[in-house]
């Protein structure tokens, strides 16, 4: 089994697109990093004083503004009184700021890069016409078939180790080293919470990898049941940006409809539960796992299933 993994490493790592998708991350990071170094800008070591003069200029404004703009200002007010008391500067900036604040964005360009990886695997065996000399060597179709599957998870974890390491010296580049414990105010559902910022990112990445290892096993699945790239590759990109929009609309359902949470779509985003403890009544992160874990038993029973029984032809 390792030398079947270690041959589809090769193949993955023998095509350009396998190297090339690491040099996009890195350099999607360093972008990244010289754009919120010029929006952020340096950090204010008076921040606050600035705070203060900005209540004050609010609170001059809340004397005659309309009830609806009044409320308004008042949250205002009370969210920079907040940072006050906390003293939490709400404009600090460092490598683990920019790692949590935007390398975590980047996540999403490692699973499209991860899914069309993991959907050629197998359909480019078949467009290829490879397929029926890798299965006529000595070795059982679901141990070839696992080897593939295998090999797709090592690239995506390579993936993401790359994501982080070129987050962390990018953020170190530009920002230089911040404190790992740093307090901030992350925004929730439920407004902001406090958290300290480098824990946090961690804890983001780790909550990150079973909707990668989802969304990866259904591009899998696909290529493998339908022969085709492009329809793992469109699906997996689908499920991808459209993940959080239909989640969000099936959230909604969920209030009238029941069976509307046993859905994939709101459980592929866990990073929700990095400072939640549910979305919404009934539906924690123990549920949610265990939801993605029965839909990931299925479509790995149908994807070798399938496999073992499918007559290859060319």
């Amino acid at each position: 089994m390792i030398d079947l993994i270690q041959n589809e490493l090769m193949k993955i790592f023998g095509k350009m697109a396998g190297w090339l998708f690491m040099v996009v991350v890195v350099l999607a990071v360093l972008i990244a990093g010289i754009i919120y170094l010029k929006v952020e800008g340096p950090e204010d070591p008076n921040w606050r004083q600035g705070i203060e003069t900005e209540i004050s200029n609010l609170e001059s404004q809340l004397e005659q503004a309309p009830d609806e703009e009044g409320r308004w200002i008042e949250d205002q007010i009370n969210e920079l009184q907040l940072y006050l008391d906390q003293n939490i500067n709400p404009d600090a900036t460092s490598n683990w700021h920019f790692m949590n604040d935007v390398v975590t964005g980047v996540g999403s360009l490692v699973t499209l890069f991860v899914v069309i990886i993991c959907s050629s695997n197998v359909a480019a065996e078949f467009s290829d016409g490879t397929i029926k000399q890798l299965l006529i060597r000595p070795h059982k179709r679901w141990s070839i078939l696992l080897s593939k599957y295998a090999a797709t998870i090592i690239y995506a974890l390579m993936m993401v180790a790359v994501l982080v390491i070129s987050g962390y010296l990018v953020g170190l580049l530009l920002f230089g080293s911040g404190d790992f414990s740093m307090r901030i105010f992350e925004v929730t559902l439920e407004g902001r919470m406090e958290a300290q910022v480098g824990p946090l990112f961690f804890k983001k990445i780790f909550l990150y990898l079973p909707g990668l290892l989802m969304i990866m096993t259904i591009a899998f699945m696909l290529s493998t049941l339908f022969k085709s790239q492009a329809l793992a590759v469109g699906i997996g990109i689908f499920v991808l940006f459209f993940s959080s929009t239909l989640g969000g609309i099936i959230l909604m359902l969920a209030d009238k409809y029941t069976w509307a949470k046993y859905l994939i779509f709101p459980h592929l985003d866990l990073t929700v539960y990095a400072l939640e403890e549910q979305i919404m009544e009934g539906i924690t992160m123990p549920f949610s796992l265990a939801v993605l874990g029965i839909y990931y038993v299925i479509f790995i029973s149908l994807t070798f299933s399938f496999f073992q029984k499918r007559d290859i032809s060319i």
